[in-house]
């Protein structure tokens, strides 16, 4: 007799779907074949005791495992479950009728106990995208309901007992509910933003690309204040795009993602490699492109990269990367970021100092790098990725007097401005495309007018022409209006920073720009 039994090859990503085909006819031999690791031919051992053990009679005839497809290789012991129920199906010992539309996984015991799945998130997402009914496996009483919440159109049969599989099969008889456990609510301590003093412009500029889904680089000498920002930037973020949350968790769910909501900020240090930050170079192939829009193409993806580890680039999937003292990366990382920085799924918050000993245009105290090493290091970041950048802001003036807000006062009118977006586009602004982006802050003539005037003296890029919308857009947000001139100009004013000096000018000439007034009492 020949039955199909559905399960899964865990990868780095997403499961890829298997069929375990099995067959009993007259003979001796055990036989599996279908690309399969030497792991899952012990498998039998563990099964012939378990059936035994379970009171179940092993079939005296020639047994034949078959795992599609071919060309994937299979390995692990989660094929336990869906081989010991595909032998005793094929020999009629229990009912097949429940088979079909049902996906099985699971390691088991010699006593028959089914050990608990490691990412059961990742599974019920790809036993969703399979158009499978039921899940059959071990999901920790503590996870049960938000991924009943999450995979309400799935059945999921949670079992611990192989012999609660076969009852469930043969009689369709639910195994006991297990206690449920409240989920352990996170504490993050990520302080405040009073607790920096001063530093106006760039808590606006934070504020902005928190909303938005911006990238911002913070341009400022050592010791005023910018890695604490950084540091506290988690604490104004808005909750996760819903689009983004399923991948997110999936990436995660091996580290204990709870995937409640909470945007991931990942920190980096300047000694990253590439393997580090974007993983090794099967992932990298992938080039942060993660959506779940098309299952197959993804499923095609993956099957490729199922070998692999992925970097702190894809923990951060739906969040924020935060790369402090920027020109110290290597120049491998620098370039490696151009590919991954257009998307807009992760944002990269960033720092640096205006030159190599920091004071370059310091209100008080004095640069002592020469010319030739300030131009070295301001040739670091390339034209490429400062392009890329939505949001640039040199610091060049000390603390000011306006008393600072709280990161829950902040925290408020983002979260605001992100409904906003959400409601009118279903993403945040940095992920709009100029096409959708002209229509809602190109509205009337006056604003064509003045945005092709601005154009024709800056010759923007079509990348930073969209960069500055999107920005443009997210500012009128913040304050709940259409865009106009003031927001425009606001967006212009933290497009871009330029420190470098023309041949022949000095390097301490002063850095000289408009003033331009961001937001309530900020000006720059």
């Amino acid at each position: 007799m020949l039955i199909r039994i559905h399960t899964v090859q865990p990868s780095i990503l997403l499961p890829v779907p298997v069929l375990l085909e099995v067959n009993i006819s007259r003979g001796i031999k055990f036989h599996i074949s279908g690309n399969v690791h030497s792991s899952i031919k012990e498998n039998r051992q563990r099964i012939y005791a378990t059936l035994k053990n379970e009171g179940w009679h092993w079939p005296g005839q020639r047994i034949t495992l078959n795992f599609r497809p071919l060309e994937l290789l299979k390995k692990g012991s989660h094929y336990d479950l869906p081989m010991a129920v595909g032998i005793l199906g094929a020999s009629g010992q229990i009912s097949t009728e429940l088979l079909d539309k049902s996906l099985f996984y699971g390691a088991i015991q010699l006593d028959g106990t089914i050990e608990p799945a490691a990412a059961p998130f990742k599974l019920l997402q790809t036993a969703f995208h399979s158009g499978h009914k039921r899940v059959i496996l071990n999901v920790p009483s503590d996870r049960m309901p938000r991924l009943s919440a999450e995979f309400h159109t799935l059945e999921i049969v949670n079992v611990s007992k192989f012999s609660e599989v076969v009852a469930f099969l043969q009689k369709g008889i639910l195994p006991a509910e297990k206690d449920k456990t409240s989920p352990q609510i996170e504490e993050h301590g990520y302080g405040c933003f009073s607790d920096v003093k001063g530093l106006q412009s760039f808590k606006r500029a934070l504020e902005i690309a928190a909303s938005g889904g911006h990238h911002v680089l913070l341009n400022g000498a050592p010791g005023i204040g910018k890695t604490m920002l950084l540091a506290r930037f988690p604490s104004i973020l808005p909750p996760m795009n819903t689009s983004d949350k399923s991948v997110f968790a999936m990436i995660n769910e091996e580290r204990g993602s709870t995937f409640g909501g909470r945007r991931p900020v990942i920190s980096t240090v300047p000694e990253e490699s590439i393997k580090s930050l974007f993983g090794s170079r099967e992932v990298q192939a992938l080039k942060g492109n993660l959506e779940l829009d098309n299952f197959a193409n993804w499923n095609s993806e993956v099957r490729a990269v199922s070998k692999g580890v992925l970097g702190k680039f894809h923990r951060a999937f739906g969040g924020a990367l935060i790369l402090d003292e920027l020109p110290t990366f290597s120049k491998p990382v620098l370039d490696a970021l151009l590919l991954h920085m257009d998307r807009h799924r992760v944002q990269m918050i960033m720092a640096m100092n205006p030159c190599h000993c920091g004071y370059f245009n310091h209100p008080e105290k004095e640069c002592t790098c020469s010319a030739a090493a300030f131009h070295r290091y301001q040739g670091i970041l390339s034209g490429a990725l400062l392009d890329r950048v939505d949001l640039q802001l040199m610091h060049t003036r000390s603390a000011s007097k306006v008393e600072s807000e709280t990161s829950l006062t902040i925290q408020r009118r983002v979260v605001e401005s992100y409904k906003r977006q959400i409601d009118r586009s279903e993403v945040q602004n940095a992920r709009l495309s100029l096409d959708e982006l002209k229509p809602i802050v190109l509205y009337n003539d006056a604003m064509k007018r003045y945005f092709l005037t601005q154009y024709k003296t800056a010759k923007w890029s079509l990348r930073k022409q969209r960069s500055l919308l999107s920005v443009t857009l997210t500012i009128a947000d913040l304050e709940g209006v259409r865009p106009s001139k003031k927001h425009l100009e606001e967006a212009m004013a933290l497009s871009t920073f330029s420190a470098k000096t023309s041949k022949g000018e000095t390097k301490q000439r002063a850095y000289k720009r408009p003033t331009v007034v961001l937001g309530p009492n900020i000006k720059v």
